[in-house]
This record gives C-alpha cells, structure tokens and sequence, in this order.
C-alpha cells in the first residue's frame, strides 16, 4: 500500500502564513463566480447570447467578464463582426485577446474570400497558410507590382507549401516566372529537405532534366545503395556537392555501412578537407552511438578540430561500456578544462580511479561531489555511505501588502477557468515588470492557488534552489495516493514523474503531442483508457487532472509490471517500450553505467532527473528518504537478476 502523503510542519506553517497574509488583501473572485464564468464562456462559445446576457449580471465586477465577449464575437466570426471587435479593442487596447480575434476574423475572411478585408485587416508576409492567404489577397484584388517576387519567395521553399497558395502559384507558373532554373534550385532544397514526393512532383515538370537530378532520385530511395553506385561515377562539382549532403545523411543513419564504402568514395571524388572532416565526424560519432568496433579508432583517428567535446564525451562513453577503466581515466583527462569538471566527468573520473586502484584520488572528488545536490551529488555519497547535502531555505515571504497587477489577477481566473494559455498570457503582460520582493509575494500566492508551475517557474527565476518546498509542489496527494495503492508504483515515483514531464503544469503539450501533467500520448492514453474501461481520450480529456494521472499511473504500473526496474521503466517512458527492451540486451550491468552509455542524449538527462526528483520528494515526505542508489539495482541485462548496488559492504 501506497504510504499516504503527509505535508511537513514547516509547509503547513508557511501556508497558514500566507493564507493570512493575502486573504484580506486579495480581490480574487469566489467559488461561486468562477463556477458561472466557466459555465457561461462555453455558452458564449457556442454562440448562446440571451443566456449569457440573462446572467452575466453576476459576474460585473469579474476581472475575465469581458472574455465572455471575445467568446461571443468567436461565436459569431461567420458574421464578420468587424465593428464589433474594434469596439472591444478600444474598449481593451492591451488585451493579448486582440491578437486571437485578429486572427479568427482573418480565417474567416479568407475562408469567405473577402480578399480587400483581408488586407485591410492585418494579413501580412508571414508564413505558413496566411502567407497563402495574403498573396491570393494581393492577386485577387489586382495589387500585383511585386507580386511574382513574393510568390517566388514563398515558392522557393524545400518542402511542400500548403494548399491555400495553389491558385496564386498556378498564376505565377502561368505568367511564365517558374524557369528551369528555378525548378533546379527548389528541386535542390527538396533534396536537402529529403522530400521525394516533392522532388518527383518538380522533377516532373522539367523539360530536360540535368543528370544530376536522377543521382538525387537514387539517394532520396536508397542513399548507401546509390552513394556505393557514385564510387564509379566521374567527379564533378556538382555531384560532390550532392553526395556530401548525401553522405552526411547515411552518417547519421547508416554509419556502419557508410564506412565501408567511404574510402573509395572519397578517393574517387574531390571532397574538401572540411567536407571531409565532417562527413568523418558524423560517422564515427553515431556508429559510436551503437558500440561499432571502429568507432572509437575512427574518432580518435579524427583531427584535433574535430575532437569537440561531444566526440570526446563519446569516447569516454565507449570505453565505460566496454569496462576500460584506465582508458577511461585517459579520456576524461583529456577534455578540456570546463568539460572535465563538469559534475558528469568529475563523477566518473572518480569512479575510474576507484576501478584503477587511485583511492584517494577516487574518495576526494567524491566526498566534494557529495556535498552537491544532484544526481550525481547522491551517487557519490552512496559511494562513501554519507548523508546527503540537503538543506531546506525557505524563500522570504516578499511584500507583505502586495496587490497583483490587474494581468495578473486576470491570468489566476483564467486558470481556474481552464484557459491555459490564455492564463500564461495574461501574466506576461505584467510578470517581468514585477520588483524581486512582489515575485515572491506572487509565488506564496500561487501556492494557495495551487498553480504550482509558477511556483516553480518563480523560484527559478529567483534563484531559491533551496527552497524545496516551493520548488517540488506536493499536489492531487490523494487522488496520487489511491491510484498508486497495491502497486510498485509509490506516491514520490509519480510526482518525481509530474516535476520532470511537466512541472506541474496541467496543460502542457510536447513538440511530441504528449499532453497533460504526466505527459501523455493520446494513443498510450486510449491503451490505457481502454484497459480501464474509460471511454476517452481527446485533448481536453488530457488536460484534466484527474484523468490524466489515472491514466498515467496505470501506465506507469503497466511499465513496472514489465520491466520491473525503475530505469527501464523511466527509459521506457521517456524513450518508449521498445527502446527498454533493446537496451536490455547486451549493455553494461552496473546502472550508472548503463545509464551513462545509452544512445539517446534526451534519454540520458532524463533519468537522473526523475532519480534527483524521487530522492527530494520521498525526503519532503519522511525526512529520511531512500538513497538513489535503492533505485538503481543492477540492471537485468540479457535476463539476469537484480541486485543491489553499490555490492560493496563498507565504504570504499
């Protein structure tokens, strides 16, 4: 059973104190208000006006009243109320709502092909489909003076341009501005983008193609199989300029089978030093990436400009998973200064010196890293059994009578009302004016609005690393606590999990479209969704907190259930299940090791992230927190089982 959270003494205090301090002072709107502001906005959104005018009444003095307008005139945008959103801007010159209405009516507009508005109302050479907006404008309304160099600019892109610019592109083409030598340049950056459906589509309206584009043709299909084609082709500028950009591809992705065939391909065209250098670079670095036998000779076979410190990182990770200790030592001493004492290689320098016998070297940069809190920092005081360097400071209160700025408020009720990113508006309107003094008062607030990510986001901005409390918000312990009952999933493990993925924000969105506190995809959601009997998971089921930790958690019980270790179930969620399963198979067994040399880099400070997190969370709790190292037994390499680490009796 899942230990129940308890919240220290000092927090409490803290809280007690601060509710004290605002509640007199605070203008924030009740329960109650905010309950009819979030009923009537989805209203207005759907375009309800006499509701919402029957019973706005209750929301006069509301700090967000007037977004139930911008949600009526969104309602309305098919009408085009223009008149109606310049009423409101005047009525709202500095509301961050301008731009969004702004860009409503221009969809709008152009979706009703009211070209003159268009350009009369905002739309400009941006990017992207209003870019195609805007030249169709310009088109459509005969501004055509420097119409062909704009399209031209928008045209000569490597990737596909979205629908929307095709009728002003088919004008272009007609006018007679798309030349051969255009379609070459463009069929060039295709290449270099590796887009074959575009290249095809261009290449097909050449009307004599340069032998070099069926070269393009054949490493857009199959990049080693051509590059072993071009070591019997005649050199010229331009195919070598072709397979750099080519070779540099296959390094990357095929380092392995690249190398085979670099020397004769190099031999037989005239690559560049640099070129050359480069293309060596890449391929000795990935296939370093994967362990190959050649990677190390070939990255120290690389010229000293070469040598970067992500090279030389690399060849210290190869000879970590190959258990060369002393060539470890040599490596690392061989950085450069700055990257040699960083906390990552000050950590393994130690641990090579205690393999090679240098004890007392070995225990001196420990025993300094220890008192450093990290992750590396508790690693080595589990080397040496000392306690680790934590030591809660409080941040100081602030002002005591500090008002929030109008934005501010504005951004707090926008957030209990869900709009997110309305809410982060709002607030950076007025955040970066505040004194250091008001930024902590704000930050005590928040914390009584239990929008923990600006907590978080304060104390970093302050420097008050220290302050642990604030820093690594206790929230939703219950609904985490009943989630997590009966399972090898604890109450730190999730929150550890929640600081990392999102800190603590509910509606955070990843470039990878994971969502929500515990960083979910929406089709690991519906997996788990289905396995639970739910029927979700759209967006904004995501950004629901409850949901989402339900979901999350039992994914995360899913993992331990699987892999039944904490790394592989951090790298699995992090890196995916498969990605664990491969790393589970001839890697190095100590977890710190293994850590250290996988592949990925995101993958690689990750971990030791949600291991830092765990440790502080679980001290916040008990006081007496498990050591990081009780999450890192040995890792169940090819099938063996774990133990415990480090397997030494006494400290070293």
């Amino acid at each position: 059973m899942t230990a129940k959270y308890k919240p220290i003494k000092p927090i409490i205090g803290l809280i007690v104190l601060c509710f004290m301090v605002f509640s007199g002072a605070s203008i924030a709107a009740n329960q109650d208000q905010r309950l009819l502001f979030k009923d009537l906005y989805h209203k207005a959104l759907s375009g309800h006006h006499a509701e919402v005018a029957l019973h706005r009444k209750a929301l006069t003095d509301y700090p967000i009243n007037h977004y139930l307008d911008y949600a009526l005139l969104v309602a309305d945008m098919d009408q085009l109320p223009i008149a109606e959103i310049n009423a409101f801007k005047k009525s709202h010159p500095d509301s961050p709502l301008n731009r969004r209405l702004a860009g409503h009516l221009q969809t709008a507009l152009a979706q009703q092909k009211k070209w003159s508005l268009l350009l009369k109302h905002g739309t400009t050479f941006s990017a992207g489909q209003r870019q195609c907006w805007y030249l169709t404008a310009l088109l459509k309304t005969g501004k055509k003076d420097n119409l062909p160099a704009l399209v031209e600019q928008a045209w000569l892109q490597g990737r596909s341009a979205p629908d929307a610019c095709n009728e002003v592109f088919g004008w272009w083409r007609e006018q007679g501005h798309q030349t051969e030598e255009l379609l070459l340049k463009r069929i060039e950056l295709s290449f270099i983008n590796r887009e074959l459906p575009l290249f095809r589509y261009l290449s097909g309206q050449l009307k004599q193609a340069p032998r070099w584009v069926q070269l393009v043709d054949m490493l857009l299909q199959d990049d080693i199989r051509a590059l072993q084609h071009a070591t019997t082709l005649n050199g010229s500028p331009k195919t070598t300029e072709l397979l750099f950009i080519a070779a540099q591809h296959a390094a990357k992705n095929k380092p392995s089978e690249l190398h085979k065939i670099w020397p004769q391909l190099k031999q037989q065209h005239g690559f560049s030093e640099q070129q050359t250098a480069q293309v060596e670079r890449l391929t000795a670095l990935f296939a370093a990436t994967d362990y190959e036998d050649f990677s190390i000779d070939a990255m120290n076979a690389l010229q000293p400009t070469s040598k970067d410190q992500q090279i030389r990182a690399w060849i210290t990770r190869y000879y970590l998973f190959k258990g060369d200790w002393p060539a470890v030592v040599d490596a690392i001493e061989k950085m450069p200064v700055t990257q040699k004492h960083h906390q990552r290689w000050q950590y393994w320098l130690a641990r090579a010196y205690a393999k090679t016998g240098q004890t007392k070297q070995a225990r001196d940069i420990f025993r300094n890293l220890s008192k450093q809190t990290h992750y590396y920092g508790f690693l080595a005081a589990d080397h040496l059994r000392l306690p680790y360097y934590l030591c809660q400071k409080p941040a100081e209160q602030g002002l005591v009578d500090f008002t929030m700025p109008k934005p501010i408020e504005r951004a707090v009720e926008l957030y209990h009302a869900g709009l997110l990113s309305m809410a982060r508006s709002e607030w950076n309107l007025a955040y970066s004016d505040l004194q250091p003094d008001e930024k902590l008062a704000l930050a005590q607030r928040m914390k009584t609005e239990g929008w923990y990510a600006k907590v978080i986001t304060i104390m970093a901005d302050m420097g008050r690393w220290q302050d642990y409390e604030s820093r690594y918000p206790v929230a939703y312990a219950d609904t985490i606590d009943d989630f997590a009952a009966q399972s090898k999933v604890t109450s730190p493990w999730v929150m550890a999990v929640i600081k990392q993925e999102s800190a603590w924000a509910k509606d955070a969105l990843s470039p990878a479209r994971a969502h929500g506190l515990m960083q979910l995809l929406p089709e690991t959601a519906s997996r788990m969704g289905r396995e639970l009997g739910l029927t979700c998971c759209n967006r904004s089921d995501l950004y629901t907190a409850p949901l989402n930790l339900r979901l999350g958690i039992h994914y995360q019980k899913n993992l331990f259930n699987q892999f039944d270790h904490p790394l592989l179930v951090a790298a699995a969620y992090n890196a995916g299940e498969g990605k664990s399963v491969d790393w589970s198979q001839n890697f190095p067994t100590a977890p710190d090791v293994w850590l250290e040399t996988i592949p990925y880099r995101e993958t690689r400070d990750y971990i030791p992230r949600i291991l830092s997190n765990v440790v502080i969370y679980d001290w916040l709790n008990s006081g007496r927190p498990h050591r990081i190292s009780h999450w890192m037994p040995t890792m169940p390499i090819n099938g063996r089982s774990s133990k415990p680490w480090p397997n030494k009796q006494l400290p070293m």
